[in-house]
């Protein structure tokens, strides 16, 4: 802890940025974008302008449900890491006009960090100005000196020269604190995007201003990092649409600033690694990033997507989607071996990955035909960012997706758990519960002694952009055969499991704006307390196939016996083993 206080307040060290090292291991230069880079960011900065309050000198969000990491969950807030955007994307812009705006931002905003070294949060933000760490109820999100240390790493490498003299030394001290602070938390390599980007972070902070034992453990960190990826095959947040996308957006600032020879090579290599991720799950006839997915905000890509793709080919890969990069300086590019996946893939294939390689594995099948994709991994949990089953169909113009979930009061219930077989177009899934799991977040609220309360719980089949279900009729019975006729496919499901403990549950359809579903309704009443720990049998299962209307699809009733709490199931040569009974938390889900 000394020498953390030694390095903060040493104002003779803070006064200038180290360049005796710059050469040698880093290299930046201030931003310099086109005009229709500038333009595409006029776009981003008018949105904020909306937003911004001048006199709290913050950006605005609305609140309007249930967020992570907050205590609030409806009304106007000022936001902190759109804050620090805003004021990055107004100094990238080099309006001279917006210049004291940014810095008055920036100044605010720092403000609001923890500084006080005894405190837990030490180095890191709260969500909003109206939350202080000091007071907020819910848990605080320590990601937020890794996110928010990127933005003051682009202050200080980009706008350095504008930069107002008092308050350079406020930055300067507040990157050594969001260093510092992931230094301490020293996140390991299994959250992928955290690890590259706390990597980035300090790495780069070492070497602006020249902390040597944040240098080794910046240098170490990385070289852990990439022999963890190397020994997995791939990255631990596999497969995820968002958070790869970010990793890649870290590695390619990476490659940019950091040219030591004893880094660089693995920079290049899990970037090509991240990029291949990519390419082996794209489906250009629907435009969309098959499944399955780690962590994904949204089943159906951002726009944004497109130009990325399009932008890291050099315009090869134009898919006639206007849309503008997230950050204009973060420039990509594919490497050459891989565009044939995005630009003459063939099809139907299959991908198998291994996403983790220690038992219990987690597998991951991907089937890509000319008109569908169809993918799942062999156990997941169902929290709201997993998608462990995900078909889609349609066109880049309008794609369509098939999600499964498993509701608790209309919101996805993390303690649900997801196992499946699958082979080609045929799946065998069954789903259980964990004692031990959390509710809407997998960790951050976590189920006590097994027992929850619930107005209802369902098993849904969500049909993501189809919104028609008017001429599909319900069945009579609970465990016949659904099939579902959409834009010349065929969907065909059947329940051969359903029991929560004595409940009797039944079939409805319903729709909104975005979205229709198919839903086997466990419970909807009054709310009553559910005790996973009495409860003998909680599982479901169902299989389920696809294709076009002119394929035969499966038609055998699955074989299930059921044994000391172990359910074996035998369908279309593919069996699977499921516990009935609710049980702890098992690794990798």
């Amino acid at each position: 802890m000394k020498q953390f206080i030694l390095v903060i307040f040493c104002c003779s060290f803070l006064s200038t940025i180290a360049q005796t090292q710059k050469s040698q291991f880093i290299s930046y230069e201030r931003v310099k974008l086109t005009e229709i880079e500038k333009q595409s960011l006029i776009s981003t900065i008018q949105e904020y302008n909306a937003k911004y309050d001048e006199c709290q000198k913050m950006v605005t969000k609305k609140l309007t449900g249930y967020n992570y990491h907050t205590d609030a969950d409806a009304g106007i807030y000022h936001e902190v890491r759109a804050s620090f955007s805003y004021a990055v994307a107004l100094l990238d812009l080099g309006d001279e006009h917006y210049t004291k705006r940014a810095f008055d931002i920036i100044e605010k905003v720092i403000s609001l960090q923890d500084t006080n070294r005894m405190s837990p949060t030490n180095g890191i933000w709260p969500y909003f100005l109206e939350e202080p760490l000091a007071t907020k109820k819910s848990p605080p999100d320590f990601n937020w000196a890794d996110f928010n240390g990127v933005s003051l790493l682009d202050v200080l490498m980009d706008h350095e020269e504008k930069i107002p003299k008092a308050l350079k030394p406020k930055i300067e001290r507040s990157l050594i604190l969001a260093a510092r602070s992931i230094q301490k938390r020293n996140m390991g390599p299994g959250y992928t995007n955290i690890a590259i980007m706390g990597t980035y972070v300090t790495y780069l902070t070492a070497y602006l201003l020249n902390i040597d034992d944040l240098k080794e453990y910046a240098q170490k960190r990385l070289i852990t990092f990439y022999n963890y990826t190397l020994e997995k095959g791939g990255f631990s947040e596999y497969n995820s649409p968002t958070y790869t996308l970010l990793a890649l957006d870290e590695l390619e600032r990476m490659k940019n600033h950091i040219i030591n020879p004893a880094s660089k090579p693995m920079i290049d290599s899990l970037y090509t690694i991240g990029w291949s991720i990519i390419a082996h799950h794209y489906h250009k006839p629907s435009g969309q990033w098959a499944g399955p997915h780690s962590r994904s905000y949204s089943s159906i890509v951002k726009p944004a997507f497109y130009g990325i793709l399009n932008q890291a080919s050099n315009g090869k890969i134009d898919l006639g989607v206007e849309s503008k990069p997230l950050d204009p300086k973060v420039k990509h590019s594919i490497p050459s071996f891989l565009l044939p996946y995005f630009l003459t893939p063939q099809y139907p294939r299959t991908e198998t990955d291994l996403f983790e390689n220690v038992e219990p594995v987690i597998k991951g099948t991907t089937y890509l035909a000319k008109d569908y994709t169809l993918a799942s991994a062999n156990r997941s949990s169902l929290w709201n960012q997993r998608r462990p089953f995900i078909a889609y169909w349609g066109t880049l113009q309008n794609p369509k997706s098939l999600q499964v979930r498993f509701l608790h009061d209309f919101y996805d219930f993390s303690s649900a758990s997801f196992y499946s077989q699958q082979k080609e177009n045929s799946l065998l899934a069954g789903i259980n519960f964990i004692l031990n799991g959390g509710d809407k977040h997998i960790s951050i609220d976590r189920i006590k002694d097994g027992k929850f309360k619930a107005k209802d719980l369902r098993l849904r089949f969500e049909f993501g952009n189809y919104l028609d279900f008017q001429n599909f009729s319900i069945p009579n019975n609970n465990f016949d055969p659904i099939k579902i006729i959409i834009d010349n496919l065929q969907f065909n499901f059947q329940l051969y499991y359903a029991f929560f403990e004595k409940l009797k549950g039944h079939w409805e359809k319903g729709s909104d704006d975005n979205c229709s579903w198919i839903d086997y309704v466990v419970y909807s009443g009054k709310e009553s307390e559910f005790d996973l720990n009495i409860i003998q049998s909680a599982a479901f299962g169902f299989t389920f196939s696809m294709g076009t209307s002119k394929d035969k699809l499966p038609n055998v009733k699955p074989e299930v016996t059921v044994k000391e709490n172990l359910m074996n199931v035998n369908w279309n040569g593919i069996d699977l083993m499921l516990s009935i009974k609710p049980s702890f938390l098992s690794k990798n889900l």
